[in-house]
């Protein structure tokens, strides 16, 4: 339902035909669409790209002074020290004879502790050959403590953990074997066998630095470990050098390995190299040998994707979820290709998928957001983008999520957020749409009856928005939203200079010249109102809000007869509008600047983003 507004205040919503209207502002690949003003008039909001669019002992020592001298008294004397050298004798021998058993008892534990040691190590090779692991273990460990120079026992350990680290790691390289690798490597350096595996762990676990260290070593102690060259490309691409993994898919084919590692390492490495028909021919003899391997139909359907042939792509992505359900990235990617195909609700429920699975991955909740702005499903969308600000704090997300709030009429929000995509870049486009931000709570105050706040925000887009058009003399967004702000603050003259600036540029734009009409309307300069309404009705015959601007403008020249006419033509395409007038030219209603209100809702145009691998 349309409801009256003043001619003094009409302020209009686009029409269908601006999106077919070259655009002229410098910002490329953006994106104009009008939004609903919740109590009427005219507004847009640019999206910045596009709206449709990843841590000493203390020592003592002591010794026997040797007196000597004669007198008197000599023999008494003389004993004495007789006595005392031969204390002294004594105890020395006593000290010594203890110092000997000593060092023979420690001589005779030596040798125990030796053939101890030996014995155990002997008996943790039979426990190992009879693969009990853990007993195996803590014999060695065991022969250690007797002697940690047994080099036997030590090279045995390194090979018991290095069994132990392959059964805890089973057909899943479980990072908990980790430790006994590491702990496998300690004992022996040379333990190639322990660094391979260590290398899949880690691969495994995503720790790309370690898994490439690791798969080098292993490589370096052994040149015959041909079955590593895959693995080991793989983590060069992990670790984005392209070259060095090409070079060990070479190494590989020069050992004439053939298996589905290396045919998936060569698809890869293609892919890397955007030589797309060659790694989608590589990737498709790897499903020849498995039909089930998930991670090989997942990167089939992105190269499918890169090829543009986006049908076969989605088919891709979907068998790879049928292979493993719970396959975020497939989820993820199969997500952008339902956006970028126009399909919202296909698009929505797989990012759906990928935030059950990953509720960190701040990007498909970002993604999640834009599927639900393109839906109109402004309350979800706003839910979205609040979890993705947590780890994605870009001027574009909070321009789209402002964008969102203001579309859930919660102006205020809308106009913090757009606040504070403008901070981060205060570029034309930011400072226009914080002026839209501005205007749109300036109507929503105007229309609580809030006359003080609403005169605030309209005084704070105005300045937004004149900063927007110094910034970029020719952002056609800007112009607009400033000619309404001026319409709305009954400054009409100032409303005609930005919007016959605007029309220089951009003549045939609608929207303008409807609100260039309102201006003119407003200084009561009946003529030129006339004359610019009626241009709007012959660029779109089937513009009910130019029907209804050029009726009431005939009416208050006096020309009844013409305003007569415009209104039936009026009554075939919105009865309920036609009515509205009928009233005014009938007299029934009097036209009144504080009270009447138009509403014109418009489809958008969408244009869809494309999203990179």
């Amino acid at each position: 339902m349309h409801r009256y507004r003043t001619h003094f205040s009409l302020l209009l919503l686009f029409s269908f035909a601006f999106a077919l209207v070259p655009r002229l502002n410098r910002a490329h690949a953006q994106d104009l669409v009008a939004t609903e003003d919740i109590v009427g008039g005219s507004s847009i909001f640019v999206f910045r790209e596009s709206r449709k669019r990843p841590q000493a002992r203390a020592a003592s020592a002591s010794g026997i002074r040797e007196g000597g001298g004669g007198g008197s008294g000599t023999g008494r004397s003389g004993a004495a020290r007789s006595n005392a050298q031969i204390a002294a004798a004594a105890q020395k021998r006593r000290n010594e004879a203890i110092a000997a058993r000593k060092r023979q008892a420690a001589k005779a534990e030596a040798n125990r502790k030796l053939a101890l040691s030996n014995t155990l190590t002997a008996k943790a090779e039979t426990l190992l050959e009879g693969n009990q692991t853990d007993a195996a273990i803590k014999s060695y460990r065991d022969a250690l403590v007797q002697n940690p120079k047994n080099i036997r026992a030590s090279d045995g350990l390194s090979d018991a953990l290095t069994a132990k680290g392959i059964e805890v790691a089973g057909d899943t390289n479980n990072t908990a074997s980790a430790i006994y690798f590491d702990e496998a490597v300690k004992y022996d350096k040379r333990n190639d066998v322990a660094y391979a595996k260590l290398g899949a762990v880690y691969q495994a676990s995503g720790q790309r630095d370690k898994a490439l260290a690791s798969y080098e070593q292993a490589v370096a102690l052994n040149a015959d470990y041909t079955m590593l060259y895959a693995p080991l490309g793989m983590a060069y691409l992990d670790a984005g050098e392209v070259a060095k993994a090409e070079s060990a898919l070479q190494k590989a084919d020069a050992a004439r390995i053939d298996n589905i590692d290396v045919r998936y390492l060569r698809g890869l490495v293609f892919y890397k190299q955007n030589k797309n028909d060659a790694a989608l021919a590589a990737v498709e003899q790897v499903l020849e040998l498995d039909a089930r391997f998930a991670d090989a139909q997942f990167c089939r359907a992105q190269i499918l994707d890169r090829l543009g042939r986006s049908d076969d792509a989605i088919a891709s992505y979907k068998k790879t979820l049928e292979i493993e359900p719970g396959y975020a990235p497939a989820s993820f990617e199969l997500g952008v290709a339902y956006y970028n195909k126009a399909d919202y609700n296909g698009a929505a429920a797989a990012y759906q998928d990928v935030v059950k699975a990953e509720p960190d991955n701040y990007q498909a909740h970002a993604n999640l957001a834009s599927s639900y702005r393109q839906l109109e499903r402004f309350p979800e969308a706003n839910a979205e983008y609040k979890l993705a600000s947590v780890g994605i704090k870009t001027a574009d997300l909070y321009s789209e999520w402002g964008y969102c709030l203001g579309k859930a009429s919660d102006w205020e929000k809308a106009v913090a957020r757009l606040k504070e995509a403008k901070d981060i870049s205060p570029t034309a486009v930011d400072n226009s749409n914080l002026g839209w931000g501005y205007y749109n709570a300036a109507k929503a105050d105007t229309a609580s009856k809030d006359t003080e706040k609403a005169k605030t925000n309209y005084s704070l887009a105005k300045a937004a928005l004149e900063a927007a058009v110094q910034q970029d003399p020719r952002l056609d967004a800007a112009y607009l939203n400033l000619g309404s702000t001026h319409n709305a603050l009954g400054e009409f003259q100032a409303a005609i200079t930005i919007l016959t600036t605007v029309l220089s540029f951009r003549r045939d734009w609608q929207i303008a010249a409807n609100q260039l009409g309102t201006g003119y309307r407003g200084l009561n300069d009946l003529k030129n109102a006339i004359a610019t309404f009626k241009r709007v009705v012959d660029l779109d015959g089937r513009s009910t809000i130019g029907l209804y601007n050029l009726g009431e403008a005939y009416f208050a020249s006096g020309n009844k007869n013409e305003a007569k006419k415009v209104n039936d033509k009026l009554r075939k395409l919105d009865p309920s509008m036609s009515a509205r007038l009928d009233n005014i030219l009938s007299g029934k209603v009097v036209i009144d600047a504080a009270k009447q209100k138009i509403l014109q809702k418009v489809p958008v145009v969408p244009r869809i983003p494309r999203f990179p691998l």
